[in-house]
């Protein structure tokens, strides 16, 4: 696993609290969202994956035609 993922925000026993940046742990409480202690557990559904970038040049007005 990437220590670049090895954060609160990532963890699998915290939820986001609606109004500030904060995490709420089920261990520890209120934590900033880089906070990390024993209890982490990855969590792979927290992680936003990166959206791809479409080269629009490779269609053509053929492609959105429905004949």
């Amino acid at each position: 696993m990437n220590d670049e993922y090895k954060a609160c925000k990532y963890c699998a026993h915290s939820k986001a609290i609606k109004y500030n940046t904060d995490f709420l742990c089920k261990y520890k409480g209120v934590v900033g969202a880089n906070f990390i202690c024993k209890k982490y557990k990855f969590n792979p559904l927290a992680v936003e994956g990166r959206r791809r970038k479409l080269d629009f040049s490779k269609f053509t007005a053929e492609d959105f035609s429905i004949d």
